[in-house]
């Protein structure tokens, strides 16, 4: 696969890598303001694809077709990545939890907590930020972070769900805010309200 150009890499930047970014903010947002449990359960899903592509993306994983940090590191030269020690544990719990039906899925305990999902995010955000922040001034410049900004709302939708102006994926969300509730976990189980957990320890 040949080389991506400086203009190729900024664009697919603005579109892809912001919008990973977008997604984790606001869905990080809505899963400690959201009481109702199957919305909720809707965020924590949609964070952890986009926790896991950012992770992927500035830890340089997949083969020739995935675009990761590499390929910006030469309009970046001063970029370090921040030690993953604290988060492995986690991903490797939402890889169990959400990515697989494997045998080791947790069930009613041991599952992923709003105090590891805090710790990847922050993980994430610091490096997405240092990572802005390292580019060449002449990149830096065409970088559009407002698209990585829940507060900004760039598209409204109205209508029905099935009618002809009902919206496909999109790299644009509104944003939801609201107070910050206590640690929540993902359950697969339909009940009235989240389960009495502890927070868990990070790892």
């Amino acid at each position: 696969m040949a080389d991506m150009t400086r203009d190729e890499l900024i664009a697919y930047f603005n579109e892809h890598i912001l919008y990973e970014l977008l997604m984790l903010r606001y869905s990080r947002n809505l899963l400690r303001s959201q009481p109702q449990q199957l919305v909720w359960n809707a965020n924590f899903a949609a964070f952890n694809v986009s926790a896991r592509n950012l992770y992927e993306y500035l830890s340089n994983k997949g083969g020739n077709n995935e675009v990761n940090v590499h390929a910006y590191l030469p309009y970046a030269k001063t970029f370090r990545i921040s030690s993953k020690s604290d988060i492995t544990g986690t991903l490797q719990k939402i890889n169990e939890q959400v990515f697989h039906m494997g045998r080791k899925r947790p069930r009613d305990t041991g599952k992923v907590t709003l105090d590891r999902v805090e710790t990847v995010f922050q993980w994430a955000e610091s490096n997405m930020l240092s990572l802005v922040q390292s580019f060449e001034e002449n990149v830096r410049k065409e970088i559009r972070m407002e698209r990585a900004d829940p507060a900004i709302v760039p598209n409204v939708y109205t209508g029905g769900p099935t009618g002809p102006g009902a919206p496909t994926t999109t790299n644009h969300v509104i944003s939801v805010g609201g107070p910050v509730l206590p640690a929540q976990t993902h359950t697969s189980h339909i009940s009235g309200g989240f389960p009495a957990l502890k927070p868990e320890e990070s790892d």
